[in-house]
Order: structure tokens, then C-alpha cells, then sequence
């Protein structure tokens, strides 16, 4: 084989082969939660480069088959992916559950609980309440969080994911599927347009994933 069409092989394998890899994280958690009947609805989050994604958001037919409802860019953490810890603007990797949905806005019609933000609710960075949602009309805390209401309009619709499960401090805290705000970029939250997250939260219940890989 001459030198040529060694290298034209080499980097048709190649292609080849990252091209597979790709498809087979994507098609491989399809499979995986097609046999999870609890699981109706999926959001991939497929990481491109720097801050940039695309989001697809899946729906399980009558037949128990995924319908694709909706593919739309999205954006990540201003530093990607790859979240170790808090305020390192990192999105974490990994599928996750989810914990609530919230908004400034009224609910537009989810099933899964739905907490209204109002002047008093933060998220909370500080040891007590380390990644939860406060509400300082209730709670006698002072917080130096997120003070939700001021994040206008990311937080218009919003779907907090359950990363860091046990609130472990300092391990990062406020990991949000949320609506664009006025940067090309998050804090370490993903966020899409804001009549796709209202579409999201229109179909989904509780069982819902977010699957965030790199593409």
C-alpha cells in the first residue's frame, strides 16, 4: 500500500470511529431508558465547543417509542464542561435526575412540582442550606445566594437538576436547566430558549433526564 492511501485510510478509520463513539453515547442511553417505563421523556445536552451545545428533547410515543420534539442550540458553563467545584463556571457531566421545576413566571402547565420565585427565595451558596432553594420569608437565614427574582429572563422557567444530590459544600450548588439570559454563556447551568423550556415543562413529569455529554 502506497503512502498515500495509507494515510486517506488512516484518517477515514479515524472519522469513522469517533463518529461511532458519538452515536453510540446518544443511541445507548435511548436504549437504556426505552427498557425504564417510569422514564417518558429525555434532554440531550451534547456539548460542542467552549460554551456551546445543542439540546434534544425526547418523548416516548403511545407505543413506548422516542419521538424527537425538539433540537435547538443551547449554551453551557462559560469554561464548558467538566464541574469539581463551586464557581468554577464548569457544567457537570453525567445523566441526572431532577429535583423541582421553578419560574418567575406562572406555571405554564407542568405536572412536576412548581416553585414560584419570589422576592425572598434564593439559591443557596452558603454551608446551612448549601445547595437549596431558601425562602427567607420562611427560614431565618441571611443569604448570600442567588436572589432568584433578579435573574431576569433565566430564570423566568427554570428546572433545578439533581447534581450534587447529597449538598455536599463546596462541590458546586444552583445547577439549573433554565431559559437564556443576556450572555452567550452560563455560570455552570445549561439553558435553552424560553418556549423550549416551556415546551419541556409542558410534557414532562418527575422521571425526566438530562443527559450532558460531550458531542
Amino acid at each position: 500500500m502506497n503512502t498515500r492511501l495509507f494515510i486517506l485510510l488512516s484518517i477515514f478509520l479515524t472519522s469513522f470511529g469517533t463518529a461511532f463513539a458519538e452515536s453510540d453515547i446518544w443511541s445507548s442511553l435511548l436504549s437504556e431508558y426505552a427498557h425504564d417505563t417510569n422514564v417518558q421523556q429525555v434532554i440531550f445536552v451534547k456539548c460542542t465547543e467552549g460554551s456551546k451545545a445543542e439540546a434534544e428533547f425526547y418523548v416516548k410515543d403511545a407505543n413506548q417509542q422516542w419521538v424527537l420534539e425538539r433540537a435547538d442550540s443551547a449554551q453551557i458553563g462559560k469554561m464548558g464542561l467538566g464541574k469539581t467545584r463551586e464557581g468554577d463556571k464548569k457544567t457537570p457531566e453525567g445523566n441526572f435526575d431532577i429535583r423541582q421545576t421553578y419560574g418567575i413566571k406562572a406555571n405554564p402547565g407542568t405536572v412536576i412540582p412548581y416553585l414560584d420565585v419570589t422576592e425572598n427565595l434564593f439559591a443557596c451558596d452558603n454551608e446551612e442550606y448549601y445547595n437549596q432553594f431558601v425562602d427567607c420569608d420562611t427560614v431565618d437565614h441571611k443569604c448570600t445566594g442567588e436572589h432568584m427574582i433578579k435573574y431576569v429572563p433565566s430564570y423566568n422557567y427554570g428546572i433545578a437538576i439533581d447534581y450534587n444530590h447529597d449538598n455536599v459544600f463546596g462541590l458546586g450548588s444552583a445547577i439549573f436547566f433554565h431559559c437564556f439570559g443576556n450572555r452567550p454563556y452560563t455560570a455552570g447551568c445549561v439553558a435553552v430558549a424560553e418556549d423550549f423550556m416551556e415546551l419541556i415543562l409542558k410534557k414532562s413529569d418527575t422521571h425526566l433526564k438530562i443527559c450532558i455529554h460531550q458531542k
